[in-house]
């Protein structure tokens, strides 16, 4: 007797998430990875920013954060002055702890954050009206850099690169 597999198929309804406008690249803050990151709009045109690649081994959260609750968060921190990637902790609680630092890598790649005076002074709010300038007409124009898989549940907490395949042991004839 054959024992069959009971599969089913669902169909499976992504929902629908930001359209990409823009597809970046930028060098981690320690220098030590390459990441990828996306800006996208939602139907009410609100520009979001999300991870989603790092050629290191670090694990991160892909998820889309909105450019409204990074800059509250800016405007949060106590002292008004030096920036970190600790201001966006709070975007990510319960997540990687390499999550915050790389997004604010892209976040430094766009000018939205800026290098401070000194190496060692921290970092300081960049232009983001200049960045909203810049990306407006990409949302404008209708711009859609998306994929089918690019508006799946990435529900996920952390996103590492891909295991190496073991070799299959071969058989003998």
């Amino acid at each position: 007797m054959s024992k069959q597999a009971n599969i089913s198929t669902v169909p499976v309804v992504a929902p629908i998430g930001p359209r990409i406008v823009k597809i970046g690249t930028c060098p981690s803050l320690s220098g030590q990875s390459e990441l990828t990151y996306h800006i996208g709009c939602d139907a009410k045109g609100a520009i979001h920013l999300r991870v989603v690649r790092n050629s290191g081994s670090g694990k991160f959260n892909p998820d889309w954060i909105p450019l409204s609750r990074i800059e509250s968060l800016i405007a949060e921190r106590p002292d008004r002055t030096t920036l970190s990637a600790a201001a966006l902790r709070p975007v990510f609680q319960g997540k990687s702890r390499n999550s915050p630092s790389f997004l604010f890598a892209a976040l430094l790649s766009e000018s939205i954050v800026r290098g401070g005076p000194d190496k060692d002074s921290g970092y300081l709010l960049g232009d983001v009206k200049a960045f909203k300038q810049t990306i407006a007409p990409l949302i404008a124009d209708g711009t859609d850099l998306s994929e089918p898989s690019d508006s799946a549940d990435h529900s996920d907490t952390s996103v590492s690169p891909p295991e190496k395949a073991r070799p299959r042991k071969q058989k003998e004839s």
